[in-house]
């Protein structure tokens, strides 16, 4: 087995400043070189942004009415289901989705 004394090298001791007076110079976690805490900055990608704009959209959505969407489907599933024409051409309208892609 070989052991080897740390304080047999002669620079020893000069590495050892080095790294206590490197040690003393880095700020704390949290804090910036002058010694005042850092301030944590978040930014978002414009994908991550129009992803919470669908999100905050999605919260203004309506419940779904099961018992609405189980009778339209057994109206055109019997082909007993007839459109609107005026309502859908109302909602289109009132909705302004004549200038949007959706």
């Amino acid at each position: 087995m070989l052991t080897v004394k740390i304080n047999s090298y002669p620079n020893i001791q000069e590495i050892m400043k080095a790294y206590t007076s490197q040690k003393r110079k880095q700020p704390a976690p949290g804090e910036n070189a002058a010694g005042a805490e850092r301030e944590d900055t978040l930014e978002l990608s414009a994908q991550a942004r129009e992803l919470g704009a669908f999100r905050a959209a999605l919260k203004d959505v309506g419940e779904v009415r099961a018992e609405k969407v189980e009778r339209l489907k057994k109206e055109i599933e019997d082909g007993t289901y007839r459109a609107d024409p005026w309502k859908i051409a109302e909602g289109i309208i009132s909705e302004g989705l004549l200038d949007k892609q959706v």
